[in-house]
Protein backbone atom coordinates (compact mmCIF):
# COMPACT_ATOMS: atom_id res chain seq x y z
CA UNK A 1 0.00 0.00 0.00
CA UNK A 2 1.16 3.68 -0.70
CA UNK A 3 -0.80 6.73 -0.02
CA UNK A 4 -2.50 6.31 -2.97
CA UNK A 5 -4.53 4.68 -5.31
CA UNK A 6 -2.41 2.84 -8.24
CA UNK A 7 -4.29 3.19 -12.26
CA UNK A 8 -7.00 5.27 -14.00
CA UNK A 9 -10.77 5.37 -12.70
CA UNK A 10 -13.68 7.07 -13.48
CA UNK A 11 -14.49 10.43 -10.93
CA UNK A 12 -17.89 10.89 -9.78
CA UNK A 13 -19.67 13.68 -11.56
CA UNK A 14 -20.57 12.50 -15.10
CA UNK A 15 -18.97 8.82 -14.75
CA UNK A 16 -20.18 5.90 -16.04
CA UNK A 17 -20.15 2.01 -17.12
CA UNK A 18 -18.10 0.35 -19.01
CA UNK A 19 -19.90 0.69 -22.13
CA UNK A 20 -18.91 -1.45 -25.73
CA UNK A 21 -17.54 1.05 -28.46
CA UNK A 22 -18.39 1.05 -31.35
CA UNK A 23 -16.11 -0.44 -34.43
CA UNK A 24 -13.32 1.60 -34.84
CA UNK A 25 -14.27 4.41 -32.66
CA UNK A 26 -12.77 8.46 -33.19
CA UNK A 27 -10.81 9.17 -30.15
CA UNK A 28 -12.70 11.80 -28.19
CA UNK A 29 -10.71 14.76 -28.31
CA UNK A 30 -9.34 15.81 -24.09
CA UNK A 31 -10.72 19.05 -23.30
CA UNK A 32 -9.19 19.74 -20.04
CA UNK A 33 -6.12 18.66 -18.21
CA UNK A 34 -5.00 18.90 -14.61
CA UNK A 35 -2.03 18.01 -13.27
CA UNK A 36 -0.87 18.35 -9.58
CA UNK A 37 3.18 17.76 -9.13
CA UNK A 38 3.61 16.32 -5.68
CA UNK A 39 6.61 15.43 -3.92
CA UNK A 40 5.56 11.92 -4.88
CA UNK A 41 3.31 11.66 -7.24
CA UNK A 42 1.93 13.62 -10.11
CA UNK A 43 -1.80 13.34 -10.00
CA UNK A 44 -3.90 13.83 -13.08
CA UNK A 45 -7.28 14.39 -13.64
CA UNK A 46 -9.06 14.54 -17.31
CA UNK A 47 -12.19 16.38 -18.60
CA UNK A 48 -14.19 14.65 -21.92
CA UNK A 49 -17.50 15.53 -22.88
CA UNK A 50 -20.11 13.45 -22.65
CA UNK A 51 -17.12 11.01 -20.73
CA UNK A 52 -16.53 13.02 -17.64
CA UNK A 53 -13.71 12.76 -15.81
CA UNK A 54 -10.90 10.38 -15.38
CA UNK A 55 -7.90 10.74 -13.01
CA UNK A 56 -4.23 8.91 -13.35
CA UNK A 57 -1.24 8.83 -11.09
CA UNK A 58 2.58 8.05 -11.55
CA UNK A 59 5.53 8.31 -9.65
CA UNK A 60 6.99 11.56 -9.57
CA UNK A 61 10.92 10.57 -10.94
CA UNK A 62 9.36 8.89 -13.06
CA UNK A 63 7.47 11.20 -14.88
CA UNK A 64 9.74 13.38 -15.10
CA UNK A 65 12.51 10.81 -16.28
CA UNK A 66 9.96 9.16 -18.79
CA UNK A 67 7.26 11.40 -19.46
CA UNK A 68 8.99 15.04 -20.17
CA UNK A 69 10.60 15.98 -23.45
CA UNK A 70 13.61 18.40 -22.89
CA UNK A 71 15.23 20.45 -25.94
CA UNK A 72 16.10 23.61 -26.61
CA UNK A 73 15.17 25.44 -24.02
CA UNK A 74 11.55 24.05 -24.20
CA UNK A 75 10.02 21.24 -21.76
CA UNK A 76 6.82 19.30 -23.56
CA UNK A 77 4.71 16.11 -22.28
CA UNK A 78 5.40 13.30 -24.58
CA UNK A 79 1.10 12.85 -24.80
CA UNK A 80 1.31 9.44 -26.70
CA UNK A 81 3.71 7.83 -24.42
CA UNK A 82 1.55 8.49 -21.45
CA UNK A 83 -1.19 7.45 -23.45
CA UNK A 84 -3.46 10.90 -24.04
CA UNK A 85 -4.02 12.84 -26.61
CA UNK A 86 -2.79 16.76 -25.92
CA UNK A 87 -5.58 18.54 -24.14
CA UNK A 88 -7.46 21.50 -25.43
CA UNK A 89 -6.34 23.11 -21.91
CA UNK A 90 -4.12 22.33 -19.17
CA UNK A 91 -3.18 23.98 -15.78
CA UNK A 92 -0.72 22.86 -13.52
CA UNK A 93 0.47 22.74 -9.73
CA UNK A 94 2.27 21.87 -6.82
CA UNK A 95 6.20 21.16 -6.63
CA UNK A 96 6.92 20.80 -10.32
CA UNK A 97 5.05 24.43 -11.19
CA UNK A 98 8.15 26.44 -10.83
CA UNK A 99 10.45 24.51 -13.66
CA UNK A 100 7.27 24.28 -15.71
CA UNK A 101 5.29 27.92 -15.24
CA UNK A 102 7.37 29.10 -17.88
CA UNK A 103 5.78 26.16 -20.27
CA UNK A 104 2.52 25.90 -19.05
CA UNK A 105 -0.48 28.13 -17.00
CA UNK A 106 -0.19 27.24 -13.59
CA UNK A 107 -2.28 28.35 -10.47
CA UNK A 108 -1.33 27.76 -6.48
CA UNK A 109 -1.51 24.85 -4.82
CA UNK A 110 -4.11 27.06 -2.44
CA UNK A 111 -6.35 27.12 -5.09
CA UNK A 112 -6.10 24.34 -6.67
CA UNK A 113 -6.89 22.01 -3.10
CA UNK A 114 -9.93 25.00 -2.21
CA UNK A 115 -11.41 24.71 -5.98
CA UNK A 116 -10.93 20.15 -5.90
CA UNK A 117 -12.24 20.40 -2.29
CA UNK A 118 -15.42 22.54 -3.05
CA UNK A 119 -16.47 20.75 -6.31
CA UNK A 120 -15.96 17.51 -4.43
CA UNK A 121 -17.98 17.91 -1.34
CA UNK A 122 -20.05 20.79 -2.34
CA UNK A 123 -19.44 22.88 0.60
CA UNK A 124 -19.05 26.69 0.80
CA UNK A 125 -17.98 26.41 5.02
CA UNK A 126 -15.67 24.05 6.14
CA UNK A 127 -11.68 23.62 6.64
CA UNK A 128 -9.83 21.81 4.54
CA UNK A 129 -6.56 20.09 5.35
CA UNK A 130 -4.46 19.02 3.04
CA UNK A 131 -1.42 16.49 3.93
CA UNK A 132 0.69 15.52 1.27
CA UNK A 133 4.15 14.13 0.91
CA UNK A 134 6.57 17.00 2.61
CA UNK A 135 3.79 19.33 3.69
CA UNK A 136 0.70 20.10 5.52
CA UNK A 137 -2.05 23.16 4.31
CA UNK A 138 -4.92 24.21 5.94
CA UNK A 139 -7.35 26.18 4.76
CA UNK A 140 -10.33 28.24 5.94
CA UNK A 141 -13.37 28.32 3.57
CA UNK A 142 -16.35 30.45 3.83
CA UNK A 143 -18.85 31.93 1.64
CA UNK A 144 -17.17 30.16 -0.89
CA UNK A 145 -13.89 31.74 -0.97
CA UNK A 146 -11.09 31.22 1.40
CA UNK A 147 -10.80 33.39 4.22
CA UNK A 148 -7.45 32.36 5.68
CA UNK A 149 -4.71 29.47 5.59
CA UNK A 150 -1.51 28.17 6.68
CA UNK A 151 0.96 25.61 6.23
CA UNK A 152 3.55 23.94 7.57
CA UNK A 153 6.30 23.04 4.53
CA UNK A 154 9.34 23.57 7.09
CA UNK A 155 8.68 20.12 9.26
CA UNK A 156 8.37 16.49 7.89
CA UNK A 157 6.46 15.44 10.84
CA UNK A 158 2.52 14.65 10.24
CA UNK A 159 3.42 13.87 6.37
CA UNK A 160 3.21 10.57 4.25
CA UNK A 161 6.91 10.88 4.29
CA UNK A 162 7.11 10.96 7.69
CA UNK A 163 4.43 8.25 8.66
CA UNK A 164 6.07 5.98 5.53
CA UNK A 165 9.21 5.78 7.08
CA UNK A 166 8.00 5.12 10.54
CA UNK A 167 6.44 2.23 9.09
CA UNK A 168 9.53 1.51 7.79
CA UNK A 169 11.46 1.58 11.04
CA UNK A 170 8.82 -0.41 12.45
CA UNK A 171 9.49 -2.90 9.97
CA UNK A 172 5.26 -3.10 9.27
CA UNK A 173 3.93 -3.14 5.93
CA UNK A 174 2.26 0.55 5.46
CA UNK A 175 -1.24 -0.87 5.24
CA UNK A 176 -1.01 -2.40 8.79
CA UNK A 177 1.05 0.76 10.18
CA UNK A 178 -2.26 2.73 8.41
CA UNK A 179 -4.96 0.83 10.80
CA UNK A 180 -3.11 1.27 13.98
CA UNK A 181 -5.23 3.77 16.54
CA UNK A 182 -6.38 1.64 19.78
CA UNK A 183 -4.55 1.86 23.00
CA UNK A 184 -1.73 4.33 21.58
CA UNK A 185 1.66 4.87 23.33
CA UNK A 186 2.76 8.92 24.38
CA UNK A 187 4.57 9.98 21.48
CA UNK A 188 6.13 13.28 22.89
CA UNK A 189 8.77 13.97 19.92
CA UNK A 190 6.75 15.05 16.76
CA UNK A 191 10.34 15.79 14.92
CA UNK A 192 11.04 13.22 12.03
CA UNK A 193 14.21 12.95 13.12
CA UNK A 194 14.53 12.31 17.13
CA UNK A 195 10.92 10.52 16.65
CA UNK A 196 12.88 7.27 16.02
CA UNK A 197 14.97 7.94 19.22
CA UNK A 198 11.37 7.78 21.22
CA UNK A 199 10.26 4.74 19.16
CA UNK A 200 13.23 3.01 20.11
CA UNK A 201 12.51 3.20 23.99
CA UNK A 202 9.24 2.07 23.56
CA UNK A 203 10.46 -0.83 21.78
CA UNK A 204 13.27 -1.31 24.50
CA UNK A 205 10.53 -1.16 27.28
CA UNK A 206 8.68 -4.09 25.58
CA UNK A 207 6.17 -2.01 23.84
CA UNK A 208 4.18 -3.89 20.81
CA UNK A 209 4.59 -2.45 17.33
CA UNK A 210 0.90 -1.70 16.89
CA UNK A 211 0.68 0.22 20.23
CA UNK A 212 4.00 1.81 18.99
CA UNK A 213 2.35 2.64 15.50
CA UNK A 214 -1.20 3.59 16.92
CA UNK A 215 1.05 6.30 18.79
CA UNK A 216 2.29 7.63 16.29
CA UNK A 217 -0.47 8.14 14.23
CA UNK A 218 -2.35 9.86 17.20
CA UNK A 219 0.71 12.23 17.53
CA UNK A 220 -0.05 13.15 13.47
CA UNK A 221 -3.51 13.60 14.90
CA UNK A 222 -2.65 15.99 17.56
CA UNK A 223 -0.92 18.12 15.29
CA UNK A 224 -3.16 18.04 12.84
CA UNK A 225 -5.95 19.77 15.77
CA UNK A 226 -3.35 22.12 16.70
CA UNK A 227 -3.22 23.94 13.19
CA UNK A 228 -7.09 23.80 12.56
CA UNK A 229 -8.59 24.56 16.21
CA UNK A 230 -7.92 28.07 15.39
CA UNK A 231 -11.04 28.56 12.67
CA UNK A 232 -14.58 28.80 13.73
CA UNK A 233 -15.83 25.92 11.53
CA UNK A 234 -16.53 22.10 13.23
CA UNK A 235 -16.56 20.74 9.29
CA UNK A 236 -13.03 19.21 8.74
CA UNK A 237 -12.36 18.05 5.13
CA UNK A 238 -9.58 16.14 5.14
CA UNK A 239 -7.54 15.79 1.76
CA UNK A 240 -4.33 14.60 0.84
CA UNK A 241 -2.36 11.49 0.62
CA UNK A 242 -2.31 11.66 4.75
CA UNK A 243 -5.78 10.96 4.26
CA UNK A 244 -5.64 7.63 3.50
CA UNK A 245 -4.61 6.67 6.74
CA UNK A 246 -7.67 5.53 8.49
CA UNK A 247 -5.92 5.63 12.01
CA UNK A 248 -5.44 9.05 11.47
CA UNK A 249 -9.03 9.76 10.31
CA UNK A 250 -10.48 7.45 13.40
CA UNK A 251 -8.40 9.33 15.72
CA UNK A 252 -9.44 12.86 14.70
CA UNK A 253 -13.27 11.30 14.84
CA UNK A 254 -12.28 9.79 18.44
CA UNK A 255 -11.83 13.53 19.52
CA UNK A 256 -15.69 14.29 17.87
CA UNK A 257 -14.90 18.29 17.89
CA UNK A 258 -15.08 17.89 14.12
CA UNK A 259 -17.49 16.58 11.83
CA UNK A 260 -14.29 14.74 9.79
CA UNK A 261 -15.22 14.20 5.62
CA UNK A 262 -12.75 12.37 3.25
CA UNK A 263 -13.22 12.47 -0.20
CA UNK A 264 -13.70 9.58 -2.18
CA UNK A 265 -10.02 10.26 -4.15
CA UNK A 266 -8.83 12.48 -1.01
CA UNK A 267 -5.05 12.67 -3.14
CA UNK A 268 -6.79 13.96 -6.33
CA UNK A 269 -7.91 17.57 -5.22
CA UNK A 270 -5.18 19.41 -6.47
CA UNK A 271 -5.60 17.93 -9.95
CA UNK A 272 -9.26 18.36 -9.95
CA UNK A 273 -8.89 21.71 -8.86
CA UNK A 274 -6.30 22.65 -11.97
CA UNK A 275 -8.71 20.29 -14.36
CA UNK A 276 -11.96 22.84 -13.62
CA UNK A 277 -9.50 25.80 -13.73
CA UNK A 278 -8.66 24.59 -17.32
CA UNK A 279 -12.32 23.81 -18.25
CA UNK A 280 -13.19 27.37 -17.21
CA UNK A 281 -10.70 29.12 -19.08
CA UNK A 282 -11.34 26.81 -22.52
CA UNK A 283 -15.14 27.23 -21.75
CA UNK A 284 -15.14 30.65 -21.66
CA UNK A 285 -12.55 30.94 -25.09
CA UNK A 286 -16.07 29.03 -26.73
CA UNK A 287 -17.71 31.50 -28.87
Amino acid sequence: MSYGLEGREFLGEGARGPTIPPPNPLPQPLRALGMDFGSRYVKLVCWRENRGWTRKKIDTLTFFRDYLKRGKGIVAVDWPRLGLTPPQALVVTGYGKNLLKEHFPTITEIRAHFLGARHAMGLDHFILLEAGGQDTKVLYVKDGRVFDFLTNDRCAAGTGRYLENMARFLKMPLREFAAAWREPVEISHTCAIFGESELIGHILEGMSPERIAAGVNASVARRVLMMVRRYPCRTLVFAGGVARNRAVVQLLRQHQDYQVIVPSYPQFTGALGCCLEARDSFQKEEP
